[in-house]
């Protein structure tokens, strides 16, 4: 037999019933205790006599009965309280009263000694009795109902955590999608620019305030690694640790100590280092960023990124991918990737060309032409593409002609074929390229092929392996050089080594090229109309300018050049040979102080430029038409204040530049044509389309295969691959015909920030005893008198006893000395609970706004198949007076909460109605409720709970601000006084 003696001992409000059931099982409540530790007595106030009495705590048992409400008081002083919760059931082991609560706070459910347990009036109870139960009643119901608010809003959001910025209305509204779905495996394919990476941070916000986001992997490209880093750190307060930079992993025991991760792609996939991750065990959650490089293609190889999202997808339960790019024209490639997502949607992924609304269930997108601020006014100020055409001079005509008729002989050499014939292939395509850039990066190439001949270069003789020349020879689809020094792997052909000559003649022909280079050079009518045309206004207007080239040549060319024609200006430059820390020092310069920013492909993969930038000039039209687009977008994104200025510098100096000149042609015409809008012109989706026409076209892959040059022949090719990329898109447009993006004109009932927590602390703070002193800046911050013992509890307030603390986000970045209130402040977060606590009160009163009837505020949670609570809404029940249907989050609801309910607007005010006709009343509002919680159940989300949190009864207005009528006034229930 236990010893009771050593039984806990029933707290106060605590009920009990006698272990011998003389009193019948009548209930008790505690009132206080005597005796010495381990042999306490307790008295008890018995409920229909009122009857006190000393009893010894082995005499009691629990009291307490199913749907009883409760409140768990910590015996310890080191855990705090679990709230409130409902009483499911009772047991007993072990000669001791347990107690299985499920908690109001989470869902959970728990057995706890009864001993520990208070029972609370909750809401239901106090409505049922129809009386205020004190003067500020009706403000105490607004702050609780306001502190609900905003938590929930927070949890489904994320959108009051700690963060620099002001989160858009697209991006909360993706995360509430996500947080409110059924599962937590999505493609986020907003278009390029539109804040991603700040999308990721709320998700990841909110999934922490569910306690489902500890150990976080973030997969990316090498060169947005660090970027990765410092949005999480400096955007979202989290630190991120770089496996490779900052930590590496010896022994899997390890991993434990890195909680937060951030990878780069090519370096998970390695040999190498996947074993590592392999080890790492489970991850809350893993984002892959640009996810298109996922690629699969039935019957071909599987490329190692593919494979490393397929080995991780093991090891979480919450996979998120992101691209500006999603589908590409390739379907078969896009469904292998949704696919990765979700297997078990592999059926109907299959068959998504016969039914794409499956699309739907795991891809958001939203698009830039349609995305608005807070205030409803589009985010994007557009963009404006201007062709500039540079003429050719007799000189770089005469040049163009030679080096066509030297690359046709090298093309001629390559049909030998094997390693040789590739490598030789592969360098005339290269000449082609460099040639299109610019002159000087083709005349270094043409040197440096004239010296090897010629013996002078210096190089050994060592060959590459066959691993190697295929790996430059054939570079992946998503390689990209920024080199010059690429042009003559001939030179190491696996099996041949040094080679001489390509072709008969082609020492001769490489000297005459050589000299007309240098006379092209010396009169470069591209590089004087780039000067001239483009930079030179520029600088008068102290405008920043960004310019992308495809090679280190061209790019060491135009720095050199814009350093001797505008000194003192600032040249910074970019490029794939430089390190993480110096490419971020160039960016960090040209924010600053710098005029020009000069950028190679590789250079600027996923940086963002935008922050004092908004013209960009491509010095070269890359084979690759999609590389415009993802140029474009380090300036075109979220955060740009004014319109984005593209010049494309187009010179006809051969084949190559001409037919991109046709293509860039041809797909404007098209897509003027098709941004006419009800026979409006709008020149944003003109914008729009051409880059997703762009997207689409592989220029690439026939200028290579066009080795004749013959223009002809490419206009038929272009005009082809043009009706292709529009077949494609339109194929986009409807696999994604059923994804719902943001939409500007869709009624948002409500939103919440800084209004709206500046109400509450107005309201809250005095009733915490905190003095506020003094309102700054319109308001928008409180200077706070704090009690001692709210100055040592937060570390946040160093001790001080006057503190300014402020709700706007702009405000707190300017002035490090206010307190941001949000919830990752602990002394905000410590007054949200305090408003939520039975101390507080609030749970019921009755209240006046423009509409009448009763107001009840729900929690409603659901659970997953194993019994884990995972989703939870806030649910505001409105039933309007006079018999008219329910409403789910009426529309007054939002003023209802920031408007003070001062004391003498309630003087002599009631609900009215007895209690039996207040009990049909809840009882019809607990049903919609209960409908709500039904109506949001799925195959994989089910019922949890529904919480009945605060209820109002909602009196309207006279003329003159008086009450008009009560609550029960109505014709299916007349009032009885």
């Amino acid at each position: 037999m236990t010893d009771r003696t050593q039984s806990p001992v029933p707290g106060p409000g605590c009920f009990v019933v006698l272990r011998d059931d003389g009193r019948s099982g009548e209930l008790g409540v505690v009132q206080n205790a005597r005796g010495p530790t381990g042999d306490k007595e307790v008295r008890v106030e018995w409920g229909r006599t009122r009857e006190l009495s000393w009893h010894h705590t082995s005499e009691l048992r629990s009291g307490f009965r199913q749907g009883h409400v409760v409140q768990d008081r910590p015996r310890s002083n080191v855990r705090n309280t679990l709230g409130t919760g409902t009483v499911v059931a009772r047991r007993q082991i072990a000669d001791r009263d347990m107690v299985l609560v499920q908690l109001h706070r989470t869902g959970e459910s728990r057995w706890l000694p009864f001993e520990s347990l208070v029972r609370v009036r909750e809401a239901a109870l106090q409505y049922h009795s129809g009386v205020n139960p004190s003067a500020d009643a009706p403000d105490r119901f607004r702050l609780r109902a306001l502190a609900y608010a905003l938590d929930s809003w927070n949890q489904i959001t994320g959108a009051l955590d700690r963060l620099d910025v002001d989160p858009l209305p697209h991006q909360i509204d993706l995360v509430h999608r996500i947080m409110s779905s059924d599962h937590s495996n999505w493609l986020i394919a907003d278009d390029v620019g539109l804040g991603k990476t700040i999308e990721v941070g709320l998700l990841l916000a909110a999934m922490k305030r569910r306690r489902r986001a500890r150990r976080i992997l973030v997969v990316c490209p090498a060169g947005v690694v660090r970027q990765w880093q410092d949005e999480m750190q400096y955007k979202f307060g989290e630190g991120y640790f770089i496996y490779g930079l900052d930590f590496t992993i010896r022994q899997p025991a390890q991993w434990p100590h890195y909680e937060k991760v951030i990878v780069s792609i090519d370096r998970a996939k390695s040999e190498q280092h996947w074993p590592t991750f392999a080890d790492s065990g489970y991850w809350d959650v893993i984002v892959f960023d640009e996810a298109h490089h996922l690629s699969k293609i039935e019957g071909a190889s599987t490329t190692q990124r593919f494979r490393l999202a397929e080995r991780l997808k093991g090891q979480t339960d919450s996979l998120i991918f992101l691209t500006g790019t999603p589908h590409q024209g390739k379907t078969e490639q896009f469904v292998n990737l949704l696919s990765l997502l979700r297997p078990d949607l592999r059926g109907r992924l299959a068959a998504v060309n016969r039914d794409a609304s499956v699309v739907a269930e795991l891809v958001l997108r939203n698009r830039k032409s349609l995305v608005t601020d807070a205030a409803g006014k589009f985010l994007f100020r557009g963009q404006t593409t201007t062709r500039v055409t540079v003429s050719l001079s007799e000189a770089a005509d005469h040049f163009s002609r030679a080096l066509r008729r030297y690359v046709k002989e090298g093309y001629a050499a390559s049909e030998s074929g094997g390693h040789l014939g590739r490598a030789i292939g592969f360098v005339m395509t290269t000449y082609r390229k460099l040639a299109s850039s610019s002159i000087v990066a083709i005349e270094r190439a043409l040197r440096r092929r004239l010296d090897r001949l010629s013996g002078t270069d210096g190089i050994g003789t060592e060959e590459m392996t066959e691993a190697e020349f295929d790996e430059v020879a054939e570079p992946s689809e998503e390689g990209i050089y920024d080199t010059d020094d690429l042009a003559d792997v001939s030179d190491r052909v696996p099996g041949h080594g040094r080679l001489g000559a390509f072709f008969r003649d082609e020492r001769p022909m490489l000297i005459e090229l050589c000299e007309m280079a240098s006379a092209v050079r010396l009169d470069d009518r591209k590089l004087e109309a780039f000067m001239s045309d483009i930079v030179a206004p520029l600088r008068k207007d102290d405008l920043k300018l960004l310019v992308f080239t495809e090679y280190r040549g061209t790019q060491e060319y135009l720095a050199e050049t814009l350093e001797n024609r505008f000194p003192g200006s600032g040249v910074c430059q970019i490029n794939g040979g430089m390190t993480l820390e110096e490419k971020r020092q160039n960016i960090d310069d040209f924010n600053d102080a710098a005029a020009f920013l000069v950028s190679t492909e590789a250079g600027g993969e996923g940086i963002n430029l935008h922050a004092n930038c908004h013209v960009l000039v491509n010095y070269d039209l890359p084979w690759n038409p999609r590389r415009l687009i993802q140029r474009a977008g380090r300036l075109y994104r979220y955060g740009q204040k004014e319109r984005v200025i593209v010049f494309n510098l187009v010179a006809k100096d051969g084949f190559d530049n001409r037919a991109l000149w046709m293509l860039l042609d041809k797909v404007s015409t098209m897509a003027r044509a098709m941004s006419e809008v009800s026979g409006d012109y709008r020149e944003d989706l003109e914008t729009e389309i051409v880059g997703e026409l762009l997207e689409r076209v592989d220029i690439g892959a026939f200028l290579a295969d066009n080795r004749e040059m013959d223009i002809h022949r490419s206009e038929e090719e272009i005009e082809d691959a043009i009706n292709l990329a529009r077949q494609s898109q339109s194929q986009q447009e409807r696999l994604f015909s059923h994804i719902e993006g943001y939409d500007p004109k869709a009624a948002v009932l409500h939103t919440f920030g800084a209004v709206e927590v500046l109400a509450f602390l107005e309201g809250v703070l005095p009733r915490r005893g905190v003095r506020i002193r003094n309102r700054l800046h319109d308001g928008r911050v409180l200077e706070l008198e704090l009690p001692e013992d709210l100055r040592r509890a937060h570390a946040e307030f160093g001790g001080r006893t006057v503190v300014q603390v402020t709700a706007d986000r702009t405000l707190a970045m300017r002035n490090s000395r206010l307190v941001s209130m949000d919830f990752a402040s602990s002394f905000f977060s410590s007054l949200i609970e305090f408003a939520k606590s039975p101390e507080f009160g609030g749970e019921y009163a009755t209240v006046r706004s423009h509409r009448e009837g009763v107001l009840g505020l729900y929690k409603v949670r659901w659970q997953d198949d194993q019994g884990v609570p995972r989703w939870e809404a806030l649910v505001p029940v409105f039933r309007p007076n006079g018999g008219a249907p329910l409403e789910i989050d009426p529309a007054f609801l939002g003023s209802l909460l920031v408007d003070e309910q001062r004391d003498d607007d309630h003087a002599g005010a009631g609900g009215g109605g007895n209690v039996e006709q207040r009990r049909e009343i809840l009882k019809e509002i607990n049903s919609q409720a209960d409908e709500e919680l039904a109506r949001r159940c799925t195959a994989l989300r089910h019922p949890n709970d529904v919480v009945l949190l605060a209820a109002a009864d909602v009196l309207g207005r006279g003329p003159d601000g008086t009450p008009r009528r009560t609550i029960t006034d109505c014709p299916s229930m007349p009032c009885h006084g």
